[in-house]
């Protein structure tokens, strides 16, 4: 396995800027999305099976041969990046020995998200193999299997104390977890759900779906907030850092902002479907697509 092999430089404006950016670097699909618990690094992976670390006008290269980077996200320390990919294999990079603390096949699917404990200790990664795992941030040891899903698991959200998990399906269907154990499902909408995201402040939970719904829950009672409607097919999304607006990628390639009224403003900046979204605690927003590229859009 190549670890952290060739750096690529990218003509970059200086952190922060005022304008949108586009990184280039991939050679495929990117597909996943992560901002640094401080905001100064940006992990990006993608269809090359690279997961390229961006960091004042520099790409670094995170190169894996366990298969296309499907998911990522940092510790809430920012000294670690999981890597979750298309063969159910997770890795973990140490920041500060600069290499993997493990790499193994973690489950018998494609993951499609992963989320740490607020504590790092352990971290959650959903498959489409209609499962959640709880693993073992220094080891990969896996700490609870979890399994009430009957379809593939597509979003996923951690409560801001720990104490929950939240995870939907492509049934439409939305699970809370507590202590591990599986609250009935719940029909949010009859289209697949396609993410999960929380508010900044915990008491707002947004799922978006296949069919451009948006539907905000209340997490504590599972009540629904309100309902917006995008211009496609949600592929993921992230509350910017107020907590008042939705940062929405679609299946249009169209990045839409869903405000607090429901109003909806469009932002261009891909040619192809937007696969990942996640915001900076600046308030940039920074997304990937299948154009191959990450676009950081100024707030």
């Amino acid at each position: 396995m190549k670890l952290f092999a060739a750096t690529a430089l990218v003509c970059l404006a200086a952190m922060p800027a005022l304008a949108d950016e586009e990184l280039k670097g991939h050679k495929g699909d990117v597909n996943a999305v992560a901002v640094s618990p401080d905001g100064k690094l940006f992990a990006s992976g993608g269809d090359d099976n690279n997961t390229l670390i961006w960091e004042g006008g520099k790409s670094t290269t995170h190169a894996s041969d366990q298969g296309r980077v499907k998911a990522l996200a940092f510790s809430p320390d920012g000294k670690r990046l999981a890597i979750g990919t298309d063969i159910g294999n997770v890795q973990v990079w140490d920041f500060a020995t600069k290499k993997d603390l493990f790499s193994n096949r973690a489950l018998e699917g494609r993951i499609s998200q992963i989320a740490f404990m607020p504590d790092g200790k352990t971290f959650v990664v959903a498959s489409v193999d209609h499962t959640l795992r709880i693993l073992d941030t220094a080891t990969g040891k896996e700490k609870a299997k979890l399994a009430a899903h009957k379809y593939d698991v597509r979003g996923l959200a951690i409560a801001k104390d720990g104490k929950t998990i939240f995870s939907c399906d492509t049934n439409g269907d939305l699970i809370t977890w507590k202590a591990n154990k599986p609250s009935k499902p719940q029909a949010m909408n009859k289209a697949e759900c396609h993410a999960l995201a929380m508010s900044p402040d915990g008491k707002s939970l947004a799922a978006g779906f296949g069919d451009g719904a948006v539907v905000v829950f209340d997490p504590a009672t599972g009540k629904e907030q309100r309902r917006a409607k995008v211009a496609d097919s949600v592929n993921a999304l992230a509350f910017t850092t107020d907590g008042k607006t939705i940062a929405v990628g679609t299946q249009n390639e169209e990045l839409q902002l869903v405000d607090s009224a429901n109003a909806v403003t469009t932002k261009k900046g891909h040619s192809r479907p937007i696969t990942s979204v996640a915001v900076t605690g600046d308030g940039r927003i920074v997304t990937t697509s299948m154009d191959q590229t990450v676009h950081v859009f100024a707030k």
